[in-house]
C-alpha cells in the first residue's frame, strides 16, 4: 500500500464504517490523479466500495454473514447535502404521519429540501433518494412541529383539509406549549397560523 493509500485510509478509518466519501475529501493526500488511482486500488482490493461515479464508502461488515454492506441512503444524503450546501427535512407524507393526518408510513428515502427537486441514484439495486423542493423558509423554524405542520399542510392544501384532520392536529399540538411555537407563528402562512392559533384559544385568553 503506497503512501497515498495510507493517507486515504487514515481519513477513512477515522470517520468509521458506513461513511461516504468523495475524491475531494482526500485533496491533501496527493494529486487528483494519484488519489484517483489509489481509490481504484482500494476498491479493487475490496477495502472501499464504489457506490457511484465519484462516490465511495467504507462498507460496514454484516452481522449476519452477508458480507460488506454499502452506506445507507441517510449517510449518502448527509454527505451530498453537506457537500452541495442544501438542507433536508421530512417529506410531506412523513410530516402528515407525525401529525396524525395519515396512517401511511413512508418506507422509501423521500425528503423535502431547499435545493432542487431531483432523484439521486447512488447504488445499483437501491431505491433512489427523492428530493422535493420546498420553500427555504421551512428550514428557519425553531420548532420541529411547526416545520412539520407547514410541510404537511402546504401539501394537503386548505381546501382539502378535513375536520377530522384538524382534530388530529389539535391533539398533537395539545402536548406542545404555546410559548414554544409563538415566535415561529409570525412567519407561517396566514391560513396555517390561524388554524394553529385556534388550538390555543384558551391558553391565549388566560395569558
Amino acid at each position: 500500500m503506497d503512501s497515498v493509500e495510507k493517507k486515504i485510509m487514515r481519513i477513512v478509518e477515522e470517520k468509521g464504517r458506513g461513511k461516504v466519501f468523495f475524491p475531494s475529501d482526500f485533496f491533501e493526500c496527493g494529486s487528483d490523479k494519484a488519489v484517483s488511482k489509489a481509490l481504484q486500488r482500494l476498491v479493487q482490493g475490496d477495502v472501499l466500495m464504489r457506490m457511484e461515479r465519484g462516490l465511495y464508502c467504507y462498507p460496514k461488515e454484516s452481522e449476519w454473514g452477508m458480507g460488506k454492506l454499502p452506506a445507507s441512503s441517510e449517510e449518502v444524503l448527509e454527505a451530498i447535502s453537506k457537500r452541495e450546501g442544501f438542507r433536508v427535512g421530512p417529506c410531506p407524507g412523513e410530516a402528515q404521519n407525525a401529525l396524525g393526518l395519515s396512517e401511511q408510513v413512508v418506507m422509501n428515502p423521500v425528503y423535502s429540501t431547499d435545493g432542487p427537486t431531483r432523484r439521486i441514484h447512488f447504488y445499483k439495486g437501491f431505491r433512489p433518494i427523492v428530493l422535493y423542493h420546498v420553500s427555504p423558509k421551512v428550514f428557519t423554524y425553531k420548532s420541529r412541529i411547526i416545520m412539520l405542520a407547514v410541510i404537511a399542510l402546504n401539501d394537503i392544501g386548505k381546501k382539502d383539509l378535513w375536520q377530522f384532520d384538524v382534530e388530529a392536529m389539535k391533539e398533537v399540538f395539545s402536548r406542545v406549549p404555546y410559548q414554544e411555537i409563538r415566535d415561529d407563528l409570525r412567519s407561517t402562512p396566514a391560513w396555517i397560523r390561524n388554524l394553529i392559533l385556534g388550538f390555543y384559544e384558551n391558553d391565549r385568553a388566560a395569558s
